[in-house]
């Protein structure tokens, strides 16, 4: 019985947990947002304090209000919003998508950061011996093991650049494995047998071998395990596209390529017509289609069409997986494609009745330069015409943001749950 009741106290905590992140923290009109929805706005971090904590919240209520006076004035069938909401939707589902099937499989163990930084810190002082024949590397190889100075072999060696043979200082990590072998068994002060790299015989002499005391472990611990991810999910990434590519069965059209890197003076009617690239056996894609989007991709350079074709396709293609894997319906997914659209409501609204509502004329700037030129030190007017342009225009557009806010707050009176708004600025879990 004490562990059935340990589970449910396991499970109770769970869920409250869980629970949090679905509670409303702000009620404006009919709409209601959940501390997640908060979250997708803003984060937080360690280092801010509750005052500014506050003031962040206080701006997303001010936005959820404008939202809710933009959904009554009808920006929901705005056509600009419309098609931004439709453009932002497909990248959320595909990049969320993207992220849990590829970079969600990349993984860096601390073990492997730490194996990392001992290579590096492993270093091998070093003097070669270069030469491009294998007879003359099986003599000297023969000759340093009868007792004959590494030294007294240099005037055979290729490399006439490093005195004594000294190459300089090399970590474990840049030093080719098929060189690092042989050399891990060498100790200081002994050469290795000659070794064949590339179109050369080469064979060391190891000055010093020692383990270097900077950088720290933990001064480069964080660039190590960044460059290990970055490693492991391009190489994740390029599999998972040609896998992709290959379920789609994509296919090129030769003829169609040729005519995207036309110049435009040259492409007929029946060019247009001509498709580039098919997937799924069904769909084509016209050059009609995609042409315009080439040309501006390119701008003048030499670029490879089908590399600019793929920038779109790709995404599309992972598009397309996702739902057909029903990633589009996910509740977190949901939450990010209504906030995106809530935030492109707020955008057009806020753009058509402040930023892009605010005009300055010649008659107020050459007001305010008689007012202050004092403060421009003789200064011509046409010269600081454009600071000042910018100033009134950054007073205006503060007072109308002002103004509309506390207008949209007092209409809706929005209302914020002030429990969950205690543990939101706790950060609670």
């Amino acid at each position: 019985m004490p562990n059935l009741r340990r589970l449910w106290a396991i499970i109770f905590l769970f869920v409250i947990g869980c629970s949090y992140e679905n509670k409303t923290l702000l009620t404006v009109g009919d709409s209601k947002y959940t501390v997640a929805d908060f979250k997708e706005v803003v984060q937080f971090t360690p280092a801010v304090d509750s005052a500014t904590r506050m003031r962040r919240v206080e701006d997303f209520v001010d936005q959820m209000c404008v939202v809710e006076e933009a959904r009554a004035a009808g920006y929901e069938n705005d056509q600009v919003v419309r098609a931004a909401y439709e453009t932002n939707r497909r990248d959320i589902v595909w990049r969320s998508y993207y992220g849990d099937v590829v970079l969600g499989k990349v993984k860096v163990k601390d073990s492997e950061v730490r194996g990392l930084y001992n290579k590096i810190v492993d270093q091998y002082h070093l003097a070669q011996i270069v030469v491009d024949e294998e007879s003359l590397a099986t003599y000297l190889t023969a000759e340093l093991k009868k007792g004959t100075p590494f030294e007294d072999l240099l005037a055979y060696s290729l490399d006439t650049m490093s005195e004594n043979g000294d190459i300089g200082t090399f970590s474990v990590i840049s030093i080719p494995p098929e060189i690092m072998t042989p050399l891990k068994k060498v100790r200081r002060g002994g050469v290795t047998d000659a070794i064949k790299f590339g179109e050369f015989y080469m064979i060391f002499k190891v000055i010093e071998h020692s383990i270097a005391e900077t950088p720290t472990f933990e001064e480069i611990k964080d660039n190590i395990k960044s460059n290990l991810w970055q490693e492991r999910a391009a190489a994740e990434a390029e599999t998972y596209v040609e896998d992709v590519l290959k379920r789609a069965k994509v296919e090129y059209n030769p003829q169609g390529l040729e005519i995207l890197a036309k110049p435009e003076s040259l492409v007929t009617q029946d060019d247009l017509s001509t498709w580039v690239v098919k997937k799924y056996d069904t769909s084509y894609v016209y050059v009609r289609s995609v042409i315009d989007a080439v040309r501006h991709l390119s701008r003048g350079a030499r670029i490879d069409p089908k590399r600019l074709i793929e920038q779109e396709l790709i995404p599309d293609l992972i598009y397309d997986e996702a739902v057909k894997n029903y990633h589009d319906r996910r509740i977190t997914i949901k939450r990010k494609i209504d906030n995106a659209y809530t935030l492109l409501l707020y955008q057009k609204f806020y753009s058509d009745h402040v930023t892009g509502a605010v005009t300055v004329d010649s008659a107020e700037v050459r007001e305010y330069f008689r007012l202050y030129g004092d403060e421009f030190k003789d200064t011509d007017m046409s010269k600081v015409h454009p600071a000042i342009t910018a100033r009134l225009r950054d007073a205006k557009v503060d007072s109308m943001r002002s103004g509309l806010f506390e207008m949209l707050r007092a209409k809706y009176g929005p209302v914020v749950n002030q429990g969950v708004l205690a543990g939101l600025l706790r950060e609670e879990k």
